[in-house]
């Protein structure tokens, strides 16, 4: 295969005068590139919280709810989501009653049984135990039926969720979401542990929440890592602190995580959360249920702790067997509709909780949304990943007549469909996304943030660039140009050496690289000798500067890429193909 470059190279162009006292002229740039006026840098590098605006819809009738059934006794359940977001944010809510001397119930649905968000099945279960209030964390924002059937069986349903909500509200006792049309809130990004996060400080007052903010900050952080929300605003407060409440001292259940993955706590960055911790979490939904993620967020024993380590150390080796079966097949299927808007593939053999990663894989290769379903005899359970240019949550709803039911956000979201109608789907959903692109097809883009000088990629280099960090949702490690670097020593790696790992000379430096799913290029590479480069640039634990190979090309890909407004940027996936 020739080596070409998978995107097409961006630079932001962007009117920078001279940078705010004390912040690096490159660090300038980038931030100026990605839309932040000179008088906001200092405040985006420090993290500073965002301004103090008016609760979302219905929360203070919610924790007035909430602390009535408190008062009275009544037998409470929080009723979480399987993924990292709504394990975690449901274990903020147990922590959060804990500390105010109550034991409640936590209810994870099991995504085979069960499927995603609240079902009838377990309202009647959890009504016949008892429970009169039912507090959801991270789901409930498309359950009209199941909110008028709690009704029915005597529960107040309160629904905390962050996904974009249907036309129709859920008749709720409570519905708090940013997202709600007219909700008056101003961090509208949270995730839905972000949003249990604000019931929690409301319900513990400003003595008990300091008391217990550490580990409160810690599992929300998490969560708003692992569901790739924007780390902006005050989501970039929340984690700056949560990381460093983590590093500071963990809760006893990420400690365990962390030594079992082999992190130094101290140097836990928002990577490590995404690629590492997350992971581990999500392990336990995808193969089985959500059971050990939970508890391992709650307990308070450390030999538990380990144990619960142990296993979701082996669920998740389990999940990346699985995770490569699944991609393969899901490739093999796409080559069958290569003029497709949208990806949508379908099997009898692919677990429910494998397909999101799947979907992400194929919009990599694709540079269009992907939807892929598990089917299980009558019905199928679908995840779907897209593009910045197609809100797949609204192009399900116009969908809606052919699914069970559906939600999520724009660049992700899943649904159940009777298997009768998985073709119907693929043509509906294609004539969907074809006509919300105007007919034209997204390119795949990566935005450079800067060019640098080979002389200048130091360790010092990565100490300033460590200065943006969080990194992760809309605001990434930033991307950096190299023109006209030798490149050597290039292998393959990995379970299916589907990656590539070299050696890159620039200037007068030699740095170990590594280029994720590129592994198939070594030879290329290898003929080539000399690349342009995107990178992002890392230190490993010996403080040496790492690079990772996002993108490259032959020499002089670089002289063909186009300079676009800072503002514009985020429109390129809706740009024509040349």
């Amino acid at each position: 295969m020739p080596l070409i470059p998978q995107r097409r190279w961006v630079l932001p162009v962007v009117a920078l005068g001279q940078p705010p006292d004390g912040i690096p002229l490159l660090i300038a740039r980038i931030m100026a590139a990605r839309g932040l006026a000179a008088v906001d840098m200092p405040a985006f590098l420090e993290a500073r919280p965002t301004e103090v605006g008016p609760p979302m819809l219905d929360q203070e009738r919610a924790v007035e709810r909430i602390r009535g059934a408190l008062a009275a006794r009544e037998r409470i359940v929080v009723y979480g989501d399987y993924d990292v977001d709504g394990v975690a944010g449901a274990s903020v809510l147990v922590r959060a009653f804990r500390r105010l001397g109550f034991t409640v119930g936590a209810y994870i649905p099991d995504r085979y049984e069960e499927g995603y968000g609240i079902n009838g099945g377990a309202l009647r279960k959890l009504a016949a135990d008892g429970t009169r209030l039912v507090v959801s964390v991270d789901c409930g924002i498309t359950a009209v039926a199941e909110a008028a059937l709690a009704r029915e069986l005597g529960i107040d349903l309160i629904i905390t969720d962050h996904h974009h909500p249907p036309p129709v509200i859920p008749d709720a006792y409570a519905v708090v979401n940013p997202r709600r049309p007219g909700d008056p809130s101003l961090d509208k990004d949270l995730a839905g542990a972000g949003v249990a996060f604000a019931i929690a400080r409301d319900l513990l007052g400003p003595e008990l929440y300091a008391a217990h903010e550490a580990e409160l900050l810690q599992l929300a952080a998490v969560a708003t890592v692992a569901d790739v929300v924007p780390l902006r605003g005050g989501n970039r407060h929340l984690v700056r602190r949560g990381l460093a409440a983590l590093n500071a001292s963990p809760i006893v259940g990420l400690r365990a995580l962390a030594a079992r993955a082999g992190l130094r706590l101290g140097h836990i960055t928002a990577s490590e959360i995404g690629w590492v911790i997350g992971p581990r979490l999500n392990a336990a939904g995808r193969i089985a249920d959500a059971e050990d993620a939970l508890r391992i967020l709650l307990t308070e024993d450390e030999a538990e702790a380990k144990a619960l380590a142990d296993r979701l150390e082996e669920r998740n080796t389990e999940r990346q067997q699985l995770t490569q079966v699944v991609v393969r097949g899901a490739r093999e299927r796409a080559l069958e509709r290569p003029e497709a808007w949208v990806t949508t593939v379908a099997d009898t053999g692919w677990p429910a909780g494998i397909v999101g990663l799947a979907a992400s894989r194929l919009v990599e290769d694709h540079g269009r949304p992907a939807v892929v379903i598990a089917l299980d005899g009558a019905e199928g359970k679908a995840s779907c990943r897209s593009v910045s240019s197609v809100h797949i949550a609204e192009a399900l709803a116009e969908c809606g007549d052919l699914l069970t039911k559906h939600g999520g956000h724009a660049m992700a979201a899943g649904f159940s469909i009777p298997a009768g109608n998985v073709e119907a789907f693929r043509d509906r959903l294609d004539e969907v996304v074809r006509r919300r692109l105007g007919g034209v097809r997204p390119v795949p883009t990566i935005a450079v943030d800067a060019q640098i000088d080979p002389e200048a990629l130091t360790p010092r280099l990565a100490l300033d660039l460590a200065l943006l960090e969080p990194c992760g949702a809309a605001n990434p490690r930033p991307h950096l140009l190299l023109r006209d670097v030798r490149v050597f020593g290039a292998r393959q790696v990995g379970a299916d050496a589907d990656h590539l790992r070299c050696k890159i000379t620039v200037g007068r430096f030699t740095f170990d690289a590594m280029a994720f799913r590129r592994g198939g290029h070594v030879e290329d590479v290898t003929t080539q000798g000399r690349v342009d480069a995107v990178v992002t640039v890392g230190t490993g634990l010996r403080g040496f500067v790492e690079l990772e190979l996002r993108d490259l090309g032959p020499v002089g890909t670089a002289d063909r890429m186009a300079e676009v407004p800072a503002q514009d940027v985020a429109l390129l996936a809706g740009t024509a193909v040349a």
